[in-house]
């Protein structure tokens, strides 16, 4: 039998959470008991959702809510036309245009890809060719950008259909049936289970197999996942980049069995994890280093749990279990949305994550000033990842020899040798530390370093055009803004040299020439 997802049947006995770290919403639907089947997060301000009946699974709905200005207000509706059928899931587009997938549960309804253009008040079916044979069953739908899209179902005639779109789904066409590898007996897609990365595409079946293409669609190939027991599993993928991902099996309704890619899903090695791996839904945190969440109804797994390490170990979030998290997405690791059940129309159905970015921190830092001369400066810049909260720097033999703030100042250096640098960060997540050892070289005594005045910058403030000058053939020159970045680089191989600095920005620069001889650093200003 076609399985669209393990639907769980609301309780209203945990039915909120008290931690701040997720608020809760109104889905906005009048009838209780309302489940979030699927979430699309456009951005962080529009989301689109299904909705299912969780009283009666059975009771097939029509449903949609959705919102514009981040979850304050969320306005539900129905997709129009479409009695005895069920959204397979929702792709939203701004906030007034959304394609959903169809699928025929009971009556003669035409299934297909539905699409809205005045905010879900109305909604038309795209071209009657789209998935009319008597066997189709759409599962996936994803727009690249406003006109490229594809859409997948379960097999017909010996192959996935599949169609994509350059026009915004006016017209679809056909995947050729040589495009992609046959499926194997008995094998068919499951609503919703896809990932998108840029121009490639996965989708997981119920035979432990997971389909890709790098093209948006029109080529395919098929990787069967080599751990006991998967070929007869409900895959569900998810890639964080191309090369990197994690698969879960969706047949569990408790904990579930995770494997994992690093090769964009060519070959596949099971997940001993550690910690709750709830199987209601799960999503990846885009622009996180690898963080992942999973959402659990199902009695005595319910909540939410979340990974840093791609998926190895899992960490309950203690305020939500008891409490049924469904369908989940992320716009970033700050702003994400988890669906529940409804009580009313002004009273649950879906919660927002409040609780700050959801990643450890990354300290990381840089400078251009790496060799400098006595009593000259260094200026640093922060680059650390997973929004710290507190800074702690440390400049061996630097004036100032510690700073608390994000970006410190600038730091003069009165004592040669080799000098470390460190940056501890922290956040409710965790405490990371970078130390790089003999960072920043100061002095020249016998080491081929030279003094400050042994390169000549005019003029001085610079305005359009700068020369630089040596007593000694200059190789190379490099300008960097104060974020460390690499504006201009000139090979010489002359004692001057004259550079066009038009194309910078007003500011301050860090100019490093190499000498025959050895390297300077010099600061120069552009009005």
């Amino acid at each position: 039998m076609k399985k669209a997802l393990l639907f769980m049947v609301a309780f209203f006995a945990a039915s909120m959470i008290s931690n701040a770290q997720w608020t809760e919403q109104a889905s906005g639907f009048t009838t209780a008991s309302r489940g979030i089947k699927y979430v699309n997060v456009v951005d962080s301000s529009i989301v689109w959702a299904t909705a299912y009946d969780g009283v009666t699974p059975t009771n097939y709905i029509q449903e949609f809510t959705k919102t514009a200005n981040g979850g304050a207000l969320w306005t539900p509706g129905v997709i129009n036309g479409c009695s005895g059928m069920e959204p397979a899931m929702i792709f939203g587009m701004t906030a007034t245009k959304a394609y959903v997938a169809m699928y025929r549960q009971t009556g003669s309804n035409p299934q297909g890809v539905y699409v809205t253009i005045d905010g879900g008040t109305t909604w038309t079916r795209q071209t009657t060719a789209l998935f009319s044979n008597s066997a189709s069953f759409p599962d996936c739908i994803h727009f690249f950008d406003a006109n490229t899209g594809w859409a997948m179902g379960d097999p017909i005639t010996g192959k996935f259909e599949m169609y994509t779109t350059t026009d915004g789904g006016t017209t679809w066409t056909a995947v050729p049936p040589a495009n992609s590898p046959a499926p194997v007996s008995g094998e068919f897609g499951v609503v919703g289970y896809y990932s998108a990365v840029h121009d490639t595409l996965w989708f997981g079946t119920n035979k432990g197999r997971i389909y890709k293409s790098v093209n948006k669609g029109l080529n395919w190939t098929v990787a069967a996942i080599p751990v006991t027991g998967w070929n007869a599993k409900y895959v569900d993928v998810r890639f964080k980049d191309g090369s990197n991902g994690i698969a879960m099996d969706k047949n569990a309704t408790s904990t579930g069995e995770l494997v994992e890619s690093h090769d964009g899903g060519t070959t596949w090695t099971a997940v001993t994890a550690t910690g709750n791996v709830f199987t209601n839904d799960f999503a990846y945190l885009p622009g996180t280093a690898n963080t992942y969440v999973t959402t659990g109804a199902a009695t005595g797994f319910t909540g939410v749990t979340y990974s840093f390490d791609g998926g190895h170990n899992w960490t309950d979030m203690t305020a939500t279990i008891g409490t049924q998290f469904l369908a989940t997405r992320w716009y970033n690791s700050s702003i994400g949305w988890a669906g529940g059940f409804s009580t009313d129309a002004t009273t649950g159905g879906m919660f927002r994550w409040t609780g700050g970015p959801l990643e450890p921190p990354v300290s990381q830092f840089s400078t251009p000033d790496t060799l400098l001369a006595l009593g000259e400066t260094a200026t640093f810049t922060n680059e650390s990842t997973g929004s710290p909260t507190t800074y702690a720097w440390t400049f061996q033999g630097g004036t100032p020899g510690s700073s608390a703030l994000k970006n410190p100042p600038p730091i003069t250096y009165n004592t040669s040798g080799r000098k470390n640098v460190t940056l501890v960060v922290t956040n409710d997540y965790g405490t990371n530390t970078q130390v790089k050892t003999g960072y920043i070289y100061v002095g020249g005594v016998g080491v081929n370093e030279l003094g400050a005045n042994t390169v000549t910058v005019f003029p001085n403030p610079v305005k359009d055009v700068m020369t630089v000058q040596a007593n000694t053939n200059i190789k190379e020159i490099f300008v960097y803004n104060l974020a460390g970045q690499l504006v201009i680089n000139r090979i010489v191989d002359a004692k001057t040299m004259t550079i066009n600095t038009s194309v910078l920005s007003t500011g301050i620069y860090n100019l490093k020439a190499i000498l025959e001889n050895g390297t300077i650093n010099k600061k120069i200003v552009i009005q």
